[in-house]
């Protein structure tokens, strides 16, 4: 009688991470389950903790690689201000092409060396423009908890059923747009301003970089 055993499957880390990718973006974090994982692999569902201990870990360790693949992005050669600004948009667009993800990530700390290597960055960018190494950090984590919580902002949007996406954006072209303007007057002077697909991520980002480079003019200024 032939073996109804699954066969032992040697599977590396990245084979896992990425089933564990493909199972999150189609089902969401609460349908990741090593059951469902061997099955994506074809492999018996133990030979996962050979290389993460719980889902927990597996989770973290997805949303640390997707932090390196975003900073692949990011070129060299730039001042401080472009490195800071692609790196942020390098990491919106990573996390928005998986919403599912995005906010899980928005909301923990990997503790990985992906994540490690943008804050480092992002200190260094700080430091080399001028700011101490007590200011860097204060700026540091203003900057990547608000371009987090904008991603997870993003991603929550994301995955709405496609009607509630679909009236939430005609509220723009319809609600909006009709209110009466002895009651709206603002809101009427704004009518042709209001675009129903409009992403506010890119101007907030360059208010954000905008307050960082008044501290660090004033920071100079100071030394001199």
């Amino acid at each position: 009688m032939p073996s109804t055993t699954q066969p032992r499957v040697e599977l590396s880390r990245e084979l896992i991470l990425d089933a564990a990718q493909t199972i999150v973006d189609l089902d969401g974090e609460s349908a990741l389950t090593y059951r469902r994982l061997g099955q994506q692999l074809e492999a018996d569902p133990t030979a996962a903790y050979r290389h993460f201990r719980n889902k927990d870990e597996l989770l973290l360790a997805l949303a640390d690689r997707l932090l390196g693949q975003a900073m692949t992005d990011v070129p060299d050669d730039l001042e401080w201000r472009g490195t800071l600004r692609e790196m942020a948009h390098a990491l919106y667009r990573s996390l928005t092409r998986h919403p599912r993800l995005a906010v899980l990530i928005s909301a923990r700390t990997t503790a990985g060396e992906h994540e490690a290597i943008g804050i480092e960055r992002t200190l260094k960018t700080l430091v080399d423009a001028g700011l101490s190494i007590e200011e860097a950090v204060t700026v540091w984590r203003s900057l990547a908890d608000t371009i987090l919580a904008w991603c997870g902002l993003s991603a929550a949007f994301m995955s709405l059923p496609a009607e509630s996406q679909a009236r939430d954006k005609d509220a723009w072209a319809t609600t909006y747009r009709s209110l009466p303007v002895d009651r709206f007057p603002a809101i009427a002077a704004a009518r042709p301003y209001i675009e129903d697909e409009y992403d506010a991520f890119p101007s907030a980002l360059e208010l954000l970089l905008d307050g960082i480079e008044v501290r660090i003019a004033n920071t100079t200024k100071e030394s001199q």
